[in-house]
């Protein structure tokens, strides 16, 4: 090989690399400690950029309804109007707020109701325990006279509640200091992430521009325009992902309430919403649902919890396997059989996040792949 410029790079950067993957395998307690310090750094920086990308959904929304372009001489010009920007993101946000604010507002004065009835039943539950207890031992005095025959020392037990209760109120304060701690410190992050997100909406052609300039002058010409046209590609199958979810989430939280009114469950329109809104999250929103929606029939229609259970897990399963991958799937171009696909490997090997991610990206490569089979296909005349 001649030892050019080039080659002379390339040689020092292969060394260099080696040196640093040797470290890396040496020292990798040390290597992740570092890369997981940066993340947390630069954490609310990374959630901006994604509180900015799902309200710029909806900026883009209110801007093309409230500012439409005019036509001039049959030629298209667009309306520039300096309160296009601040007048839709601040309908983004309220939009985003109202819809909190109603699922806040529907679901927790019904849930804090529902508690404060089952806390104030416990007395009576105490008593029903007491009675049933007295009858179980007067029918089987046997059991009272293992009791008393068990070898145990009241002051024993008193010491040792004692002891439990100086240690639980010990973890208990250091517990609530550590609560209190990343309570501030989250809602430190999420202001700064809000902040930047703002920046990011307000900015976003220059830092397109600035982005493009960047990819342009670091990689080859056609390098470039490749990695510019699959991320074009790749944001808007993300945006169309994003759209798919909350329609998903709109038609899965509608049939929930209409079926919970054909059965006569309690709580349709309220456990409705609860539901649509969970089922944003992925995996433990349907649990969340479940659960919360549970607790307040329990407190009108015990008899109704189980119904409403099995209701909701058919549902789900109608959802996951039909709604999801017919709606979701079209919306970022992906057939039903390959999203269930990617649902599949993204929990597998990423969990949460990969179940989230999973469909997208494969939506991404699904789109690539076809593009370039088409080419090589139209190359060979077949």
């Amino acid at each position: 090989m001649e030892l050019n410029k080039n080659n002379l790079k390339k040689i020092i950067f292969i060394v260099f690399f080696a040196i640093l993957f040797n470290w890396i395998l040496k020292n990798y307690g040390i290597f992740f400690n570092i890369i997981s310090s940066i993340i947390s750094t630069i954490f609310p920086f990374i959630l901006g950029a994604c509180i900015a990308f799902i309200l710029n959904i909806l900026m883009v929304f209110f801007e093309r309804k409230l500012f439409k372009d005019k036509i001039v001489k049959g030629k298209k010009i667009e309306n520039n109007s300096k309160l296009k920007r601040p007048i839709s993101m601040i309908l983004s946000i309220l939009s985003i707020i109202l819809l909190l604010a109603l699922v806040i507002g529907l679901v927790i004065p019904e849930l804090i109701e529902v508690i404060s009835q089952l806390i104030m039943e416990i007395p009576k539950l105490w008593d029903w325990i007491q009675e049933n207890a007295k009858e179980v031992l007067d029918k089987y005095p046997t059991i009272l006279d293992a009791i008393e025959q068990t070898d145990i020392s009241i002051d024993d037990v008193n010491n040792r509640i004692s002891s439990i209760v100086v240690s639980v109120g010990g973890n208990i304060l250091n517990t609530s200091a550590s609560i209190v701690s990343a309570i501030f410190g989250g809602i430190f992050n999420f202001i700064i992430s809000i902040i930047f997100s703002i920046y990011i909406l307000l900015q976003k052609e220059k830092l397109k521009l600035q982005s493009k300039k960047i990819v342009l002058a670091y990689l080859p010409e056609e390098k470039a325009e490749r990695f510019l046209y699959i991320a074009k590609k790749a944001n808007t199958t993300f945006v169309s992902f994003i759209t798919g979810q909350f329609v998903e989430a709109i038609i899965l939280g509608s049939l929930c309430c209409i079926g919970m009114l054909i059965l006569r469950i309690p709580y349709a329109v309220t456990i409705g919403v609860l539901v649509g809104f969970t089922a944003l999250i992925p995996v433990v929103g349907a649990f969340i649902g479940i659960v919360i929606g549970s607790i307040l029939i329990l407190s009108d229609t015990p008899r109704k919890v189980i119904v409403f259970i099995i209701f909701v897990l058919i549902l789900q399963q109608f959802e996951g396997n039909i709604i999801y991958p017919k709606v979701v799937g079209n919306s970022v171009g992906l057939p039903a059989i390959w999203v269930l696909f990617a649902i599949t490997v993204g929990g597998a090997t990423g969990g949460i996040i990969g179940i989230l991610l999973s469909v997208p990206i494969f939506s991404i490569i699904y789109t690539l792949l076809k593009e370039d089979v088409s080419i090589k296909l139209e190359n060979k005349k077949i």
